[in-house]
């Protein structure tokens, strides 16, 4: 983030629900990205469910936390598409999941996500596929025990590190484009 909008994001209210969607969910509504996680005060979700309506993605609401909902914010089709490769139903395959139907796998996921964030136990690795990272990074992560990675950004990742890193920039300039437009109070989501 440049220093002229680490500016502007002190001088907004970082609580009005665009702006926190921008700033978990810029490289998935630049569709540069599957889909990002979107944690917000519990009073907001009917706000982000209004904004994301006329979007274009979809907000599932993952869990209650405490004061706090969590959403996977995602574009359906580019989900969908993943989750439909071969290496990817396999991969979730292993998890348990059934992998014949794309809402299957969704509720599969909040299922454990909850599970996780309730009781503290199997954190969900397989969360990687669902915000749509690679899923060689996804596995090493697992098989790596979060250690050894390349680079760390975005997510950790253990191949490619390069043209990640190249896309990792671009994610950083979208949502500093983004964060822009809303200090000058032009629309980010249609």
């Amino acid at each position: 983030m440049s220093n002229e909008v680490f500016e502007m994001l002190c001088a907004m209210d970082r609580r009005k629900v665009e702006l926190q969607i921008v700033l978990q969910c810029a490289p998935t509504i630049a569709g540069l990205k599957t889909s990002n996680l979107l944690i917000v005060p519990r009073d907001q979700e009917d706000k982000v469910r209004f904004l994301l309506r006329h979007s274009g993605l979809m907000g599932y609401r993952l869990v209650y936390d405490r004061h706090r909902v969590i959403f996977l914010v995602f574009n359906k089709d580019k989900l969908v598409d993943y989750l439909s490769r071969k290496d990817v139903r396999e991969f979730l395959k292993g998890y348990g999941y059934r992998t014949d139907a794309f809402g299957y796998s969704l509720r599969n996921f909040q299922e454990r996500y909850d599970n996780y964030v309730h009781n503290r136990k199997d954190f969900p690795h397989e969360i990687g596929v669902f915000l749509g990272y690679p899923l060689c990074d996804v596995k090493g992560f697992i098989d790596n025990g979060g250690e050894d990675y390349k680079i760390s950004g975005y997510w950790k990742v253990y191949e490619n590190p390069d043209a990640t890193k190249q896309l990792f920039d671009k994610f950083d300039d979208i949502k500093d484009e983004m964060v822009r437009k809303i200090y000058k109070k032009e629309r980010v989501l249609a």
